[in-house]
């Protein structure tokens, strides 16, 4: 079994997911960052695109987001997204 982290994602509305997960990938404003359990820390924007999670077993979701801000720190990764949209089953 993979190690895992703590992911928060949140809009300004609500709060969409929170629990732990395996593997993350967001689309950094410099291009897509994938984190893994231990990832080291980093503060960055994010840009448009797709917001990818693995739990654990392997189950994927996906969401498209439109912007916001990505913070890596202490094992927990949290995503304020500008808008979300999605969640369904993928990757």
């Amino acid at each position: 079994m993979a190690s895992t982290f703590q992911l928060s994602i949140l809009t300004p509305e609500r709060s969409v997911f929170e629990g732990a997960v395996e593997y993350l990938q967001v689309p950094g404003s410099q291009g897509y960052l994938g984190v893994l359990a231990h990832h080291a820390g980093l503060v960055t924007a994010l840009a448009a695109g797709r917001l990818t999670v693995r739990h654990a077993g392997g189950r994927g979701e996906v969401w498209e987001v439109e912007g916001g801000f990505f913070e890596v720190s202490n094992n927990r990764a949290t995503v304020l997204a500008d808008s979300l949209t999605g969640g369904g089953p993928g990757a």
